[in-house]
């Protein structure tokens, strides 16, 4: 009889473990079939517009199995384009409060919440939620740009500045760009109250976290005109033309005036020849035309011009040719039909726009520093081309 127990002993520990085996697959099979009803069932209420059940059973499923995240994330997002951003909300602070997810998750939860109570106009609470991933290694460059867009929006410049630290350790020149406008904003600010120090120490500050800045140099030069320091004015204009020939167009005037109280007008007209040169714009040649009908009379003036023409055709170039064309005034006649086309064009051109965006294409008759469309930085730029420069 004992050797019968031993010998079933073996046995009865096999059949132990083979049921309880199968009953774990029981289980799992349970749990994913349990799973997939909970999918389908969200998925119909979904084909159904029933959206709100939706959202509902499928966060419902989450809590099933942690793999289903991904599918959340892209659910939340459909519904962020689609405008929805209530339901947007709600998954992703269902998220943001499931405690077992992996820190990878979470974080990409916290982000995206961020980026719903931005599109809602929510800084306050976008910002909090984007605050809190500086540190992280795969969201904190984005959450720190978002956060400038966020200090841009509410024009909370000294905001933006706190974070300037953490900005140049990362290094990454759109950022450095946009601090050294938010620094330009402080200096206009302070250019309103006339003051000087403070302006030339913002500005100091803006070049040296972007030397392209041509928009400090600007300033820089404006209130160095207004103190009378016109020669330290003249450089920041050619340094302008270094930074962003694009720009340049609208200093040239200024810039003139600045060599003109200065005495040194041939200097002004070298530097512009040599611009001219470079760029073939308008402005530069309308300008440099001024200089060689004065030194060399008006028959070489429209020699060049033509010239100018023929190498780069412009209507803002034809229009000053035309104008160039008005006789003395015993030749009514004729001066009358060249003032006739003069206007005609002229009102061709300002029905134009004079800048465009070179990041989004937004088109403006208006200068702004931020684009208002997609709101970079130092992005308009005079037109060029047959109907600009």
């Amino acid at each position: 009889m004992i050797e019968l127990l031993f010998l079933l002993l073996p046995v009865a520990m096999a059949y132990g473990w083979y049921m309880g085996r199968n009953s774990i697959k029981q289980n799992q099979q349970i749990a994913k079939q349990d799973l997939s009803i909970k999918y389908s069932t969200g998925l119909n209420y979904l084909l159904s517009n029933q959206q709100d059940k939706a959202i509902d059973s499928l966060l419902d499923a989450l809590k099933v199995e942690d793999d289903s995240v991904e599918a959340h994330f892209a659910m939340a997002n459909l519904f962020r384009k689609r405008g929805e951003l209530d339901r947007a909300l709600k998954v992703h602070e269902h998220l943001v409060r499931l405690n077992h997810l992996p820190t990878k998750d979470k974080q990409q939860a916290v982000f995206e919440l961020g980026k719903d109570f931005l599109s809602a106009g929510l800084y306050d609470r976008a910002e909090t939620m984007f605050l809190k991933l500086l540190k992280s290694k795969d969201y904190g460059l984005k959450s720190l740009t978002y956060l400038l867009r966020i200090f841009q929006s509410t024009k909370d410049w000294k905001q933006g500045i706190s974070h300037q630290k953490q900005i140049v350790k990362l290094n990454d020149k759109r950022l450095l760009h946009t601090l050294a406008n938010f620094y330009c904003e402080l200096a206009t600010t302070a250019f309103a109250k006339d003051q000087f120090i403070e302006v030339i120490e913002l500005l100091e500050q803006a070049l040296i976290l972007d030397p392209d800045s041509c928009r400090a140099n600007w300033l820089m030069a404006k209130i160095y005109e207004k103190h009378q320091q016109c020669e330290l004015a003249a450089k920041c204009y050619q340094a302008i033309y270094q930074q962003d020939k694009e720009f340049f167009p609208d200093v040239i005037e200024a810039m003139l005036d600045c060599y003109t109280r200065l005495d040194e007008v041939d200097e002004f007209y070298k530097f512009i020849k040599n611009v001219y040169d470079e760029t073939a714009g308008s402005s530069a040649l309308i300008f440099y035309l001024a200089h060689v009908e004065k030194k060399h009379g008006k028959k070489k003036a429209i020699e060049f011009i033509l010239s100018a023409l023929k190498r780069r055709p412009t209507i803002r170039g034809f229009e000053h040719f035309v104008t160039m064309q008005r006789l003395p005034s015993d030749t009514e006649v004729n001066n009358k039909s060249l003032d006739l086309i003069t206007d005609l064009i002229s009102g061709y051109l300002k029905l134009k726009h004079r800048y465009s965006c070179r990041t989004c294409g937004f088109d403006s008759s208006t200068h702004y520093w931020s684009c208002p469309s997609c709101h970079e930085w130092e992005q308009l730029k005079p037109v060029r081309g047959l109907e600009g420069e």
